[in-house]
């Protein structure tokens, strides 16, 4: 499944009323659907999505979304800005503020997945910090709230092996212990850091969990 970061970024990055909730639209070759959480805020801003698996081609699919946006009356910017490798579409509801973006991914076995993702952006507020320390440098600092797990994501300038040692260091000092690599744990809170090469960087992503919370996507 595509990681909760890349879904967040390109939701981030850009009510119909004759076809209905875009998230309950049916997707050409269904086969499965993974319900996310309905409760998610993302940079202070509400999110919702779900995860489809289709049999039809990435290309099929994106020609139906780009259809069926456009039959909804939505604000399709011509020339999209490729903010990830997965081919992805996003769409502006004008009359309520709210972007759509699907992003599409194939599978082993000809399958293709499909993230489905809404952004009601004129309901932002600010965000509430996650709490988790930010490495010296960062950039595009995004905080998330799933429904009582935290996330926090960003890039920065960095060496691989430096931000991991910076982390380690301050959960340890913070009274997390290092379970395995890169998972931390401290009584009923569990601490993941996920740190990526990317783009002449590194993105940076910890997901911060409470016993019978959330489970990361």
């Amino acid at each position: 499944m595509l990681s909760a970061l890349l879904v967040l970024e390109v939701l981030l990055a850009s009510a119909p009323a004759s076809r209905g909730d875009p998230l309950t639209w049916e997707v050409p070759g269904q086969v499965s659907v993974v319900e996310v959480p309905a409760r998610m805020d993302v940079g202070g801003i509400p999110v919702r999505f779900r995860v489809i698996t289709s049999r039809e081609k990435v290309e099929r699919l994106l020609q139906h979304f780009a259809t069926a946006f456009d039959e909804a009356g939505f604000y399709i910017q011509r020339h999209q800005k490729r903010l990830a490798a997965q081919p992805h579409l996003t769409a502006l509801d004008t009359r309520t503020l709210t972007s759509y973006t699907v992003i599409l991914e194939p599978k082993p076995g000809g399958t293709t997945e499909v993230v489905i993702g809404e952004a009601r952006l004129k309901e932002a507020r600010p965000a509430a910090p996650s709490g988790l320390p930010v490495f010296p440098g960062a950039k595009d600092v995004l905080h998330s709230d799933f429904e009582g797990a935290r996330t926090l994501g960003y890039r920065v300038e960095a060496r691989q092996e430096e931000v991991k040692g910076w982390y380690r260091e301050q959960l340890t000092r913070a009274g997390y212990r290092e379970e395995e690599p890169q998972l931390f744990r401290r009584k009923e809170q569990e601490v993941r850091v996920d740190v990526t090469p990317r783009e002449g960087g590194l993105h940076v992503f910890l997901f911060l969990r409470t016993a019978g919370g959330a489970s990361p996507l």
